[in-house]
């Protein structure tokens, strides 16, 4: 991948376009101090970012802010419908990814995960890619330090088809798209519906080690509270260590617009039990 946009933002951010779908924030902070997670202080810490399909830009900024203190440098991803609905586009979307992330630019840095909503199955089809390669898995999942999932689309291809809709689509042709997403699982099954199972299944045995934070809510529409529970525990169950915020009540990936304070607390304390992390108390 060429670089194609290199422009200066405020507060000594740099800001350069891999490609229509990557961009690259680099933070002007120092990395954290050596540590025997993080390595040399040198290896600057890099958070892949991977929100929710249709997120805006300003959206997203919220994210990378909470991370540009501390040191790391952001590459943000972002998903387009395509890459949900057609497999092969979204497995050569993440085979772009990862050969981006084993680069030489990237390949000697410690990785943390933070994907949003359908940001998820994105990473889900980078684990698949890696599972076929026995040595990109191992390289991968040892620099990978951390994982945090916000919101997680997960349960019946209705819910699915419902999230498509929801984050896509004006809220009176929301009916219309979730009909039509359904009938298309239908009418491709043997490609769409056989994939995204495997998808699951892959998220479900989850093959990175790192330790694990998910946000989530009870009323969430697009993802079904007693499934991600069952997930949860099944990570547990295989030794990972996972840690949880949930909501009574909260919005689908709004949970920093919805509580602030909390998020980035729990947050904080996560990136800390990481080793070599210090969030600003500000945060």
């Amino acid at each position: 991948m060429k670089r194609l946009i290199q422009t200066s933002v405020s507060e000594g951010v740099t800001v350069t376009r891999l490609s229509s779908s990557i961009t690259l924030h680099r933070s002007p902070a120092q990395p954290p101090p050596a540590s025997p997670r993080w390595g040399d202080r040198q290896s600057k810490p890099l958070l892949l970012l991977l929100p929710w399909l249709g997120a805006q830009p300003h959206s997203v900024e919220r994210y990378r802010q909470i991370y540009y203190p501390e040191g790391y440098d952001v590459l943000t991803v972002e998903s387009c419908l395509g890459h949900f609905l057609w497999p092969g586009r979204g497995l050569s979307h993440a085979a772009r990814v990862l050969e981006l992330l084993q680069s030489e630019r990237f390949a000697s840095r410690p990785l943390l995960l933070h994907a949003i909503s359908l940001g998820g199955y994105t990473f889900s089809q980078m684990m698949i890619l890696t599972l076929r390669d026995p040595s990109l898995h191992t390289a991968f999942s040892q620099r990978l330090t951390g994982q945090i999932y916000d919101s997680l689309v997960i349960g019946s291809l209705e819910r699915m088809a419902k999230g498509v809709s929801q984050m896509l689509s004006h809220s009176r042709l929301e009916p219309l798209v979730r009909r039509l997403v359904l009938l298309y699982f239908g009418l491709f099954a043997g490609s769409t519906v056989r994939h995204y199972r495997t998808a699951v299944e892959v998220f479900r045995k989850l093959p990175c080690r790192a330790p694990a934070l998910v946000f989530s809510c009870g009323d969430d529409p697009l993802s079904e509270w007693p499934e991600l529970e069952g997930l949860l525990q099944s990570w547990r169950g295989k030794g990972l260590a996972v840690r949880s915020k949930h909501w009574a009540r909260s919005r689908h990936a709004g949970h920093l617009r919805q509580h602030p304070r909390e998020y980035r607390e729990t947050l904080r304390s996560f990136l800390q039990s990481l080793g070599g992390l210090r969030l600003a108390a500000k945060l």
